[in-house]
């Protein structure tokens, strides 16, 4: 089913639009919002991080990065952000599956229709800016705009010639090692970007073992601009990457009494957890700039992604392991195994289920979008005008090995036992975009439309059913920005949210459809910028979709939750201040406040809603978020203090107290960094994650209380020449 089944559209709309593209300056990076004076004056909400914040902590940790973002949520999953779970304006973060993912404007999760959980992202180290879209400036990007999207600015080839060895070593032997290349000879550039980190994990395996990982990622960039005549202008970019993982990470977590003993435990059950992936990537793309008025900007791209997962998924046929971990004082014998503390007796409710997941995942099409610049009189149009096709699949062959726990070691019982999950799934996309953004005087004026049709095909070859599902919908979005004053600004806009069914969903279920709202304003001044806007979505469906891990549910079944409400307000700020001739002060601040509610009463089978009532609570969204930063820059060197905080988030949806049921622990966490530039080649950074040491429960799923990071040390040293 991993066929293009547009091959001759595919290769005609890259040979037609061969000479359509965007202004071909120096090549850089691929920026949706248009960067960040362009975010200023957007019709509808984004935020920018850059290649010099990105520098300022050097995450390699996504999780880490996006916090600073208003308006985004976060569920930790390993402490690493290997996987990372990432939600936008209360659309669900259970694996950023509610949001669009994009690497330089081409979406970039292994299968966005067909099975949107991103089990890959880019590693944040080889990106220069993060983007952030918001409201009706998200409707140029879906297939999903009930939250919002997120771009990842890859490193540009550079003008002039450059090299960086980039070396760091911290707590629990990690490594990071990166070497980047880039310059243009003539009419020709090259970016060289490689990539390699690692570490032994900062959780101890009862009996032994690894709880480590290793990544690597290899990316090459080719640029061509050929000399025109006149204004004209072009850009040819093949781009190439190739990233894997090497991991002995697990979903298994751990009962309450134990967190509080250890909570870097992990318990004997875990020991044959193993994570591997792969993922190539290629992208041709084209620019061409007519004049200073009209643009072109076209891409055919191709991505795949393998992965394998070993890993616990209970016994076979015994207690669920959610249950045996809320309850272990009930379920001894299954804690006791679990923990390597008691011998398997051999029958099948205390054989530990092992299963392997395997999948594979495609992605391909071609893109195309014209931008177009017109003035009447005192009124100015920029208008942009796309077109996607689009084809993605997934393949899932999950078979089932069953174990003994033996004096703490796992044994495999010998029996053949087949397959759990044997499936797959393609869909086909066309969507289409138009975007007028209207400037007349102090007012700008966006009225934009997407269109995403949509059909897709799926099979079960274990129940020998097959299903087919088409969506098409229309999706306005309109907003308008009054600039009342050289410093102030208003904005407000509205639009419709999306996010598709899988083509695995039976008839009867519906996509997630949104009214989202926005509301606020923006102040600049020469030392101080502050954002605040109010967002209100109304949710004519939820949608819900089992995980393996999720019990009484099959895997990629969805669920409606019908109508549901959230709204909240988004705050971002940063204040700079020259303190003497040679030292800068800066202070930044992220502060996000949300509300939910379903509106209708309903029975689901989908565990982290359940029996629903009007008024309840959705899960894992918190209430508040906040980051605050202080900064200060010298000539030779700088400092930053970040405090970040999350509140409690509830289990499964409810109206009760939150200290009254199963919750995530509130937390705060700082993170401090220092750089001392020696000279202009030399940079050394000194980091510390979690500084204070904070202990949390930051998931209660899949299995059980899972950690934050303890506190961690990274030196860096980067040499450029």
């Amino acid at each position: 089913m991993n066929t293009l089944r547009y091959p001759i559209i595919f290769s005609a709309l890259l040979t037609s639009t061969a000479v359509l593209a965007e202004p071909a300056k120096a090549p850089e990076e691929v920026l949706v919002t248009g960067g960040r004076n362009a975010i200023l004056s957007l019709g509808g909400s984004a935020q920018i991080i850059d290649e010099a914040m990105l520098e300022q902590f050097d995450f390699s940790d996504l999780n880490q990065v996006m916090s600073s973002l208003p308006g985004v949520y976060i569920r930790e999953e390993d402490g690493y952000g290997l996987r990372p779970n990432i939600g936008i304006r209360g659309a669900t973060s259970e694996r950023s599956q509610k949001i669009t993912i994009m690497e330089d404007g081409v979406l970039i999760t292994p299968a966005p229709y067909s099975a949107p959980a991103a089990y890959y992202i880019p590693n944040i180290s080889r990106m220069s800016a993060v983007e952030l879209v918001k409201g009706p400036a998200a409707i140029l990007h879906g297939p999903h705009t009930v939250g919002g999207a997120i771009n990842f600015a890859s490193r540009p080839i550079s003008d002039d010639p450059l090299r960086e060895i980039d070396i760091s070593y911290g707590s629990d032997n990690y490594q990071k090692l990166q070497f980047f290349s880039s310059e243009k000879i003539g009419e020709y550039g090259y970016a060289i970007d490689l990539l390699r980190f690692s570490g032994d994990g900062f959780k101890e395996l009862d009996g032994g073992g690894d709880t480590g990982f290793e990544r690597n990622d290899i990316n090459l960039k080719f640029s061509w601009q050929p000399e025109m005549q006149g204004e004209q202008s072009q850009t040819f970019t093949l781009k190439l990457g190739y990233a894997d993982e090497d991991a002995d990470e697990t979903y298994l977590g751990l009962t309450d009494s134990d967190f509080s003993a250890d909570p870097t435990r992990r318990y004997a059950a875990s020991q044959l957890d193993h994570f591997t992936s792969d993922h190539s990537q290629v992208h041709l793309g084209h620019v061409f700039d007519f004049n200073d008025s009209l643009s072109v900007h076209s891409t055919a791209y191709w991505n795949q992604f393998n992965r394998s997962w070993n890993k616990l998924d209970g016994f076979i046929a015994g207690i669920a392991i959610r249950d045996v971990l809320n309850n272990p004082d009930i379920f001894t014998r299954e804690i006791g195994i679990i923990r390597g503390e008691i011998d398997s007796n051999g029958s099948e409710a205390e054989t530990l289920d092992v299963t392997e997941n395997a999948r594979e995942y495609g992605s391909m099409g071609v893109q195309t979008a014209v931008k177009l610049q017109l003035t009447q009189g005192d009124i100015e149009h920029d208008i942009d005008v796309g077109l996607r096709l689009h084809q993605d699949y997934v393949e899932r062959d999950h078979s089932i090995q069953g174990y003994l726990m033996t004096s703490g070691r796992m044994t495999s019982d010998g029996q053949q036992r087949g397959d759990k999950l044997l499936d797959e799934a393609e869909t086909d996309a066309v969507a289409v975009h138009i975007m007028d953004t209207i400037s007349w005087r102090d007012f700008k004026f966006t009225v934009g439309l997407r269109h995403e049709n949509i059909s897709g095909d799926a099979d079960d070859f274990l129940n020998n059913t097959s299903n087919s599902k088409s969506q098409s919908e229309t999706l306005p979005g309109i907003a308008v920005f009054w600039q009342y004053s050289d410093k102030l600004g208003f904005l407000a806009g509205v639009n419709r949210g999306f996010s598709p069914a899988s083509p695995s969903a039976g008839s009867g279920v519906d996509p997630e459809l949104s009214t989202n709202y926005e509301y606020g304003f923006r102040y600049n001044s020469q030392n101080l910028s502050l954002e605040a806007i109010g967002f209100f979505s109304d949710y004519e469906n939820l949608l819900g979709r089992c995980r393996v891990s999720d019990p009484s549910c099959t895997p990629g079944e969805e669920f409606n939750g019908g109508e549901a409400e959230i709204a909240g307000v988004e705050i971002i700020s940063q204040w700079t201040k020259e303190l003497s001739q040679t030292l800068t002060g800066e202070v930044s601040l992220s502060y996000t406040y949300t509300e939910t509610a379903f509106q209708s009463d309903f029975s689901s089978g989908f565990s982290q809603w359940g029996d629903v009532e009007s008024g309840d609570e959705l899960p894992y969204i918190p209430e508040q978020i906040a980051r605050l930063q202080l900064g200060a820059k010298a000539t030779q060197w700088e400092a930053f203090i970040a405090l970040s905080y999350q509140s409690e988030m509830r289990d499964q949806a409810g109206k009760q107290a939150i200290s009254q049921v199963t919750h995530t622990d509130a937390y705060s966490t700082v993170d401090a960094s220092g750089s001392w530039f020696i000279n202009t080649q030399w940079t050394v950074q000194l980091s510390v994650d979690n500084l204070l040491d904070e202990e949390a429960v930051v998931s209660l799923r899949p299995f059980g209380a899972r950690p934050n990071k303890p506190r961690t040390f990274r030196l860096r040293a980067k040499y450029s020449f």
